[in-house]
């Protein structure tokens, strides 16, 4: 299971000492950035996605300094706030035949570091091929709507928008070139579904290992 209860306590402890929040989990963007990116010619969800960029360009710097450098992948899914209060960034490369699934935990200061390396089942990356063709349609916004959608019994959708997102930053090479995404986490698109599919295999797998960091 993804390390959330003690690896959450340890985090707790950790952050008494740490500063109140490291910069790879910033919840703002950069004030210059975000003012190129209005004054550009470009609409403000264009402008979002250029600080999302930024955020996940600092987590991914942070999980380096952690664990080094890490293979191009052919997804990369960062998760700016997880329930555990760390960032996570999730990467699934290609091995041989298979797909294999690399996730870090990048915490808040100095909480613990938690790592996962698992191989995707041959029905997960069937699953995952499909989300990829599908999200690389023209149609699929790079930004998505801040929403909450509910699937009811009826097979009807409820919507509610949201004004503090959770963010989840996803990059794909698609059959059409790479592609970045900004979604919340509580939306529901091919791109959502994407980082559902690969989040949540994390998530039940027994194989994370977490050390204390000094």
């Amino acid at each position: 299971m993804k390390p959330f209860s003690w690896c959450a306590a340890l985090v707790g402890l950790a952050v008494l000492a740490a500063p109140l929040a490291a910069a790879a989990q910033d919840g703002g963007c950069n004030p210059a950035l975000s003012n190129a990116a209005y004054a550009a010619d470009a609409g403000p969800d264009a402008a979002k996605m250029r600080c999302d960029l930024e955020r996940a360009s600092a987590i991914r710097d942070r999980a380096v300094s952690l664990y080094g450098a890490r293979a191009n992948s052919l997804v990369e899914i960062i998760d700016t706030a997880s329930p555990s209060g760390a960032a996570y960034v999730y990467d699934v490369l290609a091995d041989g035949p298979k797909l294999r699934l690399e996730a870090r935990s990048v915490p808040e200061g100095r909480g613990p570091r938690c790592r996962l390396l698992a191989t995707l089942p041959d029905d997960t990356a069937n699953a995952l091929s499909v989300l990829l063709t599908q999200s690389a349609a023209p149609d699929v916004p790079d930004y998505g709507p801040r929403e909450d959608v509910t699937l009811n019994p009826d097979g009807s959708r409820t919507v509610r928008l949201v004004i503090d997102s959770h963010d989840i930053i996803t990059r794909a090479d698609t059959e059409n070139g790479p592609r970045n995404f900004s979604r919340h986490a509580g939306s529901d698109d091919p791109v959502s579904r994407l980082n559902n599919l690969v989040i949540g295999i994390a998530n039940v797998s027994p194989g994370w290992v977490c050390n204390a960091s000094s």
